[in-house]
């Protein structure tokens, strides 16, 4: 009988130590959890050229100066060795980007007629690490921006919240070209971009909500671009450069970052560039 108590003893305690082995295995990640993931560097640009901003870098990317920091930028994103680069252009215009691709590997003077950063920065990029394909993910929206302005201009200390903002978006703007892409691509500045959204957001008139309405329609191309973006065939051997305005950038480190899918780099690690005398 002693036996026979001590026989079930045993089988209970071995029960328990399985199961409690079984609980840490499903309850503890992978050491390789971070590893399956798509590393994805999200990076933020000025808009060289052709954009509808309010305000926006007015750059002349054929000085010289203008084409060694350039240069700078794009040696930085080369060392993350993409192998998919999605740039803000539709997806209709994907496979035209890649056509004219293949003539740019050979042929540096091939361009597209999109702002700039696609064709200095996107193209050189995918150039020099020899990335498989450049995809399009934009969704173009039109919206208010101005109304919004105007209805925090209406009142006195939403505007000067409003100025402070604009003011810094100016001061940026006349910055050297290698300093703005290492502020725009901080967690801070796209934060504050991305805050100024959402108080815009708050801006109406007595029983209204055109702001909230207005940021929901930006809201919702940077959702459709997110659909465009986790529309593109991925493996895990692919690690993914996306370049776009900061604003975009914002939106993604949220939709990016909160994704089992994919592992956010930090953008800030890809803008030491060398000061330039």
């Amino acid at each position: 009988m002693k036996n026979l108590l001590l026989f079930v003893l045993i089988l209970t305690v071995s029960a328990c130590q399985l199961e409690s082995n079984t609980k840490l295995k499903t309850e503890i990640p992978s050491e390789n959890a971070s590893t399956e993931k798509i590393p994805v560097l999200n990076f933020a640009s000025v808009h060289l050229s052709g954009s509808t901003d309010a305000y926006s870098s007015v750059t002349n990317v054929n000085s010289a100066k203008a084409k060694a920091e350039i240069a700078q930028i794009v040696k930085q994103l080369v060392q993350f060795k993409p192998t998919i680069i999605c740039v803000e252009i539709p997806p209709e215009s994907t496979q035209f980007i890649n056509k004219t691709f293949e003539k740019y590997k050979t042929d540096q003077s091939n361009r597209i007629n999109y702002s700039e950063e696609v064709n200095v920065i996107g193209l050189e990029v995918a150039r020099l690490s020899g990335a498989k394909k450049i995809y399009g993910i934009d969704n173009p929206i039109g919206f208010n921006y101005p109304k919004l302005i105007a209805l925090a201009n209406s009142n006195p200390s939403d505007s000067l919240y409003v100025k402070s903002i604009m003011d810094g978006y100016e001061t940026l703007n006349n910055k050297p070209l290698l300093q703005q892409y290492t502020e725009i691509n901080t967690t801070e500045y796209k934060m504050e971009t991305f805050d100024l959204y959402n108080f815009l957001a708050t801006m109406h008139t007595p029983n209204n909500f055109e702001g909230s309405d207005i940021i929901a329609d930006f809201y919702k191309r940077n959702l459709r671009m997110y659909s465009n973006f986790s529309d593109i065939p991925l493996t895990k051997n692919d690690r993914v450069l996306i370049i776009m305005g900061a604003t975009h950038t914002a939106y993604f480190d949220i939709f990016l970052g909160n994704s089992p899918k994919y592992l956010l780099e930090n953008a800030a690690d890809y803008t030491n560039y060398t000061p330039k005398d």
